[in-house]
């Protein structure tokens, strides 16, 4: 009965809105300095690439230690507040009724994050909400707000070289001659002089040009795994971009325009794009999108914490793009960015889950007017907009590798087990899947497993720990078939 009236409660019109996942990228922020792995030995500082004038501090608006260490921009600051003022307005709409006691919100440890969420927070009618923070004192929700966490079972791994290498076909020369305009658009703004200090670590027979660097694996996400030409050139395209959306005007040395700056962003999306590959997203992404799966079948059964925020960076975001093979186009950016305020959205509409993507345009964030533009996003395999909540769930099994989600979180997906006898309140919140689950779920996860058996073998997956669970005490995953090493 108890499980029957916490189903009930959940129960709404097939498009009124019951609640949220909101998993959001942090705002504007200061940039990282060059330099550190997959840098040239001697381009280790702005100054050793170009002979402009370099921005601080000062220029940002920001101390000198919130400039050092990449919090958000005095601009940025006032971006966030319409954020979560957007979020409530739109919802309300939706016909969610919010109540700030049923809204729970954590933020991965960098402080950006947590000002983020603070500040989305205020926007949203929720100042005096607590953060929660992934870190050592909330040890379970680092694998789910992490972007480079690994389980450590050495099972559950990133893409080796030879996998990053395969996924654009392995000549890192023809991945620059693919990006050669916007690269030589980028040494141009950047006033970078022939004998600049970076390129001491070049033969002498070599242009001084950042096309001439060799690739270097490093096994960096947010490199995209190579140092070298593209990341070089997307990374200066991004600290130009982050003076743009901090209202600064004369942002790329006066070089460009904000519609060129915006296409030179392309080649940050790129690089992300790399990042966040198959392989790295069902390492670093999984525990992410089985905690939302789990939070969408909760609220809609009643959980009291009926909006969850996350707030993160933008290849957590990009990991749950190609988990769940999503495509956007936020207002004014290329396709797939993940910009600074950006939110990945699933609300719980009825028994349904419908996806969102909500963004402030360049040109927004630069003037300071906030304005947040939405698009509604389908997700293939289930194929409606509104997808059915036990199909979300579905999806989500197939998309997850298990061998890469924490135990307990994994087991609750797998065995629909409850960690406390109240099926509706005071549970840990990542930690339950309602005992309806397999009941619910299981013919269809029969159906997806035989589809499973037509393709060719993968990592480990829900399903498949699922049909093992049944035979044996203990949780057993088949064997895992992981690419070989060499290649793809």
């Amino acid at each position: 009965m108890r499980v029957l009236a916490c189903i009930l409660l959940g129960a709404a019109r097939a498009d009124e809105m019951t609640g949220a996942i909101y998993v959001s990228r942090h705002g504007v922020r200061s940039p990282y300095p060059p330099g550190g792995t997959g840098w040239p030995a001697h381009g280790q500082s702005w100054e050793a690439w170009t002979s402009a004038p370099v921005k601080r501090a000062a220029e940002f608006g920001m101390t000198d230690h919130a400039f050092k260490t990449q919090e958000l921009t005095a601009h940025g600051k006032t971006l966030v507040k319409p954020l979560g003022a957007s979020a409530r307005e739109a919802w309300a709409a939706a016909g969610l009724e919010l109540d700030c006691e049923r809204v729970k919100t954590y933020a991965d440890d960098s402080t950006r994050d947590v000002q983020t969420a603070k500040l989305w927070l205020e926007g949203l009618g929720c100042a005096e909400n607590h953060v929660d923070v992934a870190n050592g004192s909330l040890p379970e929700m680092v694998p789910i707000l992490s972007d480079d966490f690994v389980q450590p079972n050495g099972i559950c791994k990133v893409a080796t070289e030879g996998q990053a290498r395969g996924r654009f076909g392995g000549d890192v020369d023809a991945l620059t001659a693919a990006h050669a305009v916007g690269i030589d658009e980028v040494q141009a703004a950047l006033e970078m002089p022939s004998d600049a200090d970076a390129c001491i670590d070049l033969p002498d027979d070599v242009e001084c040009a950042i096309a001439s660097f060799p690739y270097q694996y490093d096994a960096m996400p947010w490199h995209g795994l190579f140092g070298g030409p593209l990341y070089y050139a997307q990374y200066f395209a991004e600290s130009w971009m982050f003076e743009y959306l901090s209202g600064l005007d004369d942002f790329a040395n006066h070089k460009l325009t904000p519609e060129e700056l915006v296409r030179l962003y392309g080649l940050h999306v790129a690089i992300m794009g790399f990042a966040s590959n198959y392989f790295n997203s069902r390492a670093l992404g999984s525990a992410l999108l089985a905690y939302v799966a789990v939070s969408a079948r909760e609220i809609v059964r009643g959980h009291p914490e009926n909006v969850r925020a996350l707030f993160a960076h933008d290849t957590n975001i990009l990991y749950l793009r190609h988990l769940l093979d999503l495509d956007w186009i936020a207002t004014g950016w290329p396709m797939h960015a993940a910009p600074t305020g950006g939110a990945l959205v699933f609300e719980v509409r009825g028994q349904a889950v419908r996806t969102v993507f909500r963004a402030q345009s360049p040109q927004s964030q630069h003037s300071g007017e906030g304005t947040v533009d939405e698009a509604v996003l389908v997700i293939p395999a289930c194929g409606v907009e509104l997808c059915p909540v036990e199909d979300f769930v579905r999806v989500v099994a197939e998309a997850v590798d298990a061998d890469c989600l924490p135990a307990e979180l994994r087991d609750a997906l797998i065995r629909g087990v409850s960690v406390r006898e109240d099926v509706c309140t005071g549970m840990r919140p990542w930690l339950m899947v309602l005992g309806a689950f397999l009941s619910a779920a299981g013919g269809a996860f029969i159906a997806i497993a035989a589809e499973r058996r037509k393709r060719a073998p993968s990592a480990a997956s829900l399903l498949q720990a699922s049909r093992r669970a049944d035979q044996q005490e203990g949780l057993a995953l088949v064997e895992s078939n992981p690419l070989s090493p060499d290649g793809v």
